[in-house]
């Protein structure tokens, strides 16, 4: 395992733990103290940024060769996947919020909506494209091992 599949999995191992602790604080808020005080189960969050740290944590590899062709092929592909998915999550969010307040007779938007927006999609980008880094290195093991896909 190179020093990109270490770093996708320390990513996705922190950031699912502050998704999953992120949502049972609210939900356990929720029934104590309800909406919108139960909002502030949001700060596990802050979790996923241990995966920020991984750079720091894992070496780069032994060797003259740090990456090669296929490895930078691997991260382009799983950075564009990343961003992929960060901008529908977006656009879904986006017109989701737009339904609800048209449905509710809404004209404005809260302005305490829009930071979660865009920590929404962040979380998606890293965890997406980690995901996709992990898996393009299995397809490409695979691969290489002349199975089929």
């Amino acid at each position: 395992m190179n020093r990109t599949q270490k770093m996708a999995w320390w990513i996705v191992v922190w950031t699912g733990a502050g998704i999953i602790a992120a949502g049972i604080a609210v939900l356990i808020l929720y029934f104590t103290v309800g909406f919108p005080k139960a909002w502030a189960g949001l700060s596990f969050l802050g979790i996923g940024g241990f995966g920020g740290l991984a750079p720091y944590i894992f070496r780069k590899d032994p060797g003259p060769v740090q990456v090669d062709e296929r490895d930078r092929a691997i991260q382009l592909k799983a950075a564009r996947a990343g961003f992929a998915m960060s901008y529908l999550v977006f656009g879904l969010l986006a017109m989701g919020i737009w339904m609800y307040c048209r449905w509710r007779d809404m004209s404005a938007v809260s302005i305490e909506v829009l930071p979660m927006i865009w920590i929404l999609g962040v979380f998606t980008m890293f965890l997406s494209q980690s995901l996709a880094t992990l898996i393009l290195y299995g397809k490409d093991k695979h691969t290489a091992e002349g199975e089929s896909l």
